[in-house]
């Protein structure tokens, strides 16, 4: 609980100061100004005095009981001072300070002794290197926090481990009189954790919305946990730093390749029904309209515009990103084109023009919202100096106030007109400068309905052998090996996954026994760790006829490639299929992630390949079928027939449960896979396996 952290009974600031440029100063000044509503007690053995409160020489010396300290003091003073804390009985201690594992192994240690000092006498850390925390109840109204945005009353709550992007997020809401809820800035995450803090935020009745930024994950396993319980209730926005392949680690596998250090969080972003957002802005602006709309409870838009063009570029960015535009039944169309000007259209986009009335722009909107077919209502306004801006603005304002869809509205104007924009936010009504803002908004918008309409599915139980499975992989634990392909094979054979019949070979006269078991044609194939391309390498020959055949290019092969590790295995040859991959790369702290796209040579060329995390119910593995752009490869184009869908599908989901059930399997590739049609099911043909050391 969280409570005396966010909600304290009193409060001590160490390290308060006279001195109006220090933490301790600015904290004491900002719990004043926002009228905090308990006792204040600054801590400075000098004073006696501070901003007209007394202060005193240490906490212990404080007459009352006290929840929640700042502390912004020398760092390596820092864990005596918990241990005083302790002793007083505070609850919570928010470490401004910097020059913990930040700074290095010196920062670490003692960041570790303040750690093992406050769970010895029962003080949580919130921090070190951290601004503090805000809440905007009235009952409370706690800004315990060195920053500088003024705090008033909103239903937007933002955790950010960035306290410089924090407090970006908030100069938005700040400017359109939005304010905030609940404010977290948690830096070195040394006790209290992100996670918690996130629980927290999800459980307050107050927040209709959580801005959440992010870096790093120190228990990501516990943030799927913690955020897909909380999406079913209210939407988690989320701005993840670091998404550049520079932060990517070398593997040897397709699957490890194609991976960055952003792909984890978008699979756990993807589970946890948590919006994803590449920057502030745009995260901001959807924030703005989860602050005080439903969400949809489809993705049908209807557009008015009182011009063409700005209405075209609403309806452009909405169908680009998946709204579709929302087909107006007769009646509705019938009852606009008999209140609306001659000249208006009445289809969607509906076109009131220029010179309409307040009473046209709120019968439209009104009507639109009882259409049955629409979803959401976006209205683009260019003000005009010939019409009755102040009414329509009211009109706007007065139709917003009973709908129960969401709505946004886009204003564009000059300075002149602002006061119009905000007569309509007072309606919490969202409003923008652009229609490609208002469009986005919804968008976002329409997303979440989606997350909060689906149903959470399990992953489905499966008929497998995973006795067998285990005796394979056990002779191979702990040594950070890449497995022979035959063993691979049976391993997915054990799984349900098919596979071409594959036998390994040594020398020359293992041969004939092979060809015996796999029948003419086939295909030989050099096995080794190091080649990761067998094709480049000239690694796989195809289309052997006979034993002859076989024989030269075995002895081809042997002289091209020699070593300890290398193999050969010899594999009926399958008719050729549409190629895709799939794979699968173990997480530390999580599940496995499970890789798809389009394969063969493809995969690194064109990079078209998803992520998720395992294990997968069957409708995430449709899920991501339909995410790759290669998409018509595989559902059918240009006369080639669709491939079996369904049974792809399945293949996913098994192989996800094979990651799942078995950790020891560091990074999987299975490329190609043969995808045929209905009737015919998906065959892996080349599959690489690596166990952890």
């Amino acid at each position: 609980m969280l409570d005396a952290l966010f909600k304290p009974k009193a409060v001590a600031i160490i390290g308060a100061s006279k001195n109006p440029l220090s933490i301790g100063h600015i904290v004491t000044q900002n719990l004043l100004d926002h009228g905090y509503k308990g006792p204040i007690y600054p801590i400075n053995p000098k004073e006696t005095e501070i901003q007209g409160l007394n202060a005193y020489p240490s906490i212990l010396d404080v007459p009352g009981e006290v929840d929640l300290v700042n502390i912004s003091i020398k760092n390596t003073i820092v864990p005596k001072i918990i241990e005083q804390c302790g002793e007083k009985g505070v609850k919570f201690a928010i470490v401004h300070t910097a020059g913990f594992k930040e700074i290095g192994e010196e920062g670490l240690a003692l960041e570790r002794e303040m750690v093992k000092v406050g769970r010895e006498h029962g003080v949580r850390i919130y921090g070190p290197n951290s601004q503090g925390v805000q809440n905007s109840d009235p009952a409370v109204s706690l800004y315990a926090n060195f920053t500088f945005v003024p705090m008033t009353p909103g239903t937007v709550s933002i955790l950010a481990q960035s306290g410089g992007v924090g407090e970006v997020l908030k100069i938005p809401l700040h400017k359109l009189g939005m304010g905030l809820r609940m404010y977290a800035s948690f830096g070195n995450e040394c006790d209290v954790s992100m996670n918690e803090i996130l629980e927290h935020f999800g459980n307050d009745d107050g927040a209709n919305v959580i801005m959440l930024q992010v870096e790093t994950f120190k228990d990501p396993q516990g943030f799927l946990e913690v955020a897909s319980r909380i999406t079913r209730r209210k939407p988690i926005l989320a701005l993840k730093a670091g998404r550049t392949k520079e932060g990517a680690v070398a593997v040897s596998s397709h699957t490890g390749s194609l991976m960055d250090q952003d792909t984890m969080a978008d699979a756990m972003f993807e589970k946890a029904g948590v919006l994803r957002f590449d920057n502030q802005d745009e995260m901001t602006k959807a924030a703005i309209a989860f602050a005080s709309q439903p969400p949809p409870s489809g993705s049908k838009v209807a557009i008015v515009t009182n011009t063409g063009g700005p209405g075209i570029l609403a309806l452009d960015e909405a169908i680009l990103g998946g709204l579709e535009l929302a087909e107006l039944t007769e009646a509705t169309q019938n009852q606009l084109r008999e209140n609306l000007l001659p000249m208006a259209s009445v289809k969607n986009p509906v076109d009131v023009i220029a010179t309409a009335t307040p009473e046209h722009y709120g019968f439209t909107v009104e009507t639109l919202f009882k259409d049955p077919g629409v979803d959401m209502v976006l209205v683009n306004f260019i003000t005009a100096p010939f019409v009755d801006l102040e009414g329509i603005a009211r009109r706007l304002k007065e139709a917003a106030e009973v709908a129960n869809k969401p709505a946004v509205v886009v204003v564009m104007t000059i300075e002149k007109w602002y006061g119009l924009m905000q007569a309509i936010r007072d309606s919490g009504t969202p409003v923008y400068d652009f229609p490609e803002d208002g469009a986005k908004a919804l968008l976002a918008m329409a997303r979440y309905g989606r997350v909060r309409a689906g149903k959470v599915e399990p992953a489905p139980e499966l008929d497998v052998d995973g006795n067998r499975v285990a005796s394979i992989l056990g002779r191979y634990e702990g040594k950070d090996t890449f497995l022979p392909q035959a063993a691979v094979f049976e391993i997915l054979e054990s799984y349900g996954i098919h596979s071409s019949r594959t036998v390994a070979v040594k020398e020359a006269p293992d041969l004939a026994a092979a060809a015996a078991e796999t029948g003419f044609p086939c295909v030989l194939k050099v096995d080794a760790a190091s080649v990761v391309h067998k094709s480049d390498a000239g690694g796989v020959v195809l289309n052997l006829e006979d034993g002859a055949a076989l024989e030269e290019a075995f002895g081809g092969m042997c002289e091209q490639f020699g070593g300890e590790d290398v193999g050969f295995v010899v594999q009926a040859q399958k008719p050729e299929g549409r190629e895709v991959i799939l794979g699968t790369k173990a997480q530390e702290g999580l599940r496995p992630l499970i890789m798809f796209g389009l394969g063969g040579i493809f995969v690194e060329a064109m990079k078209d390949v998803v992520f998720r995390l395992s294990p997968l119910s069957a409708n995430e593995a449709v899920a991501m079928l339909h995410s790759i752009k290669g998409l018509p490869v595989l559902t059918g184009t240009r006369g080639m027939p669709a491939v079996d869908m369904d049974g792809l599908a399945g293949v996913l989901v098994r192989l996800s449960r094979l990651a799942a059930d078995f950790p020891v399997i560091e990074e999987m590739d299975l490329n190609p896979v043969f995808v045929y049609p209905q009737g015919t099911p998906p065959v892996a043909v080349d599959a690489r396996l690596r166990v952890k050391g």
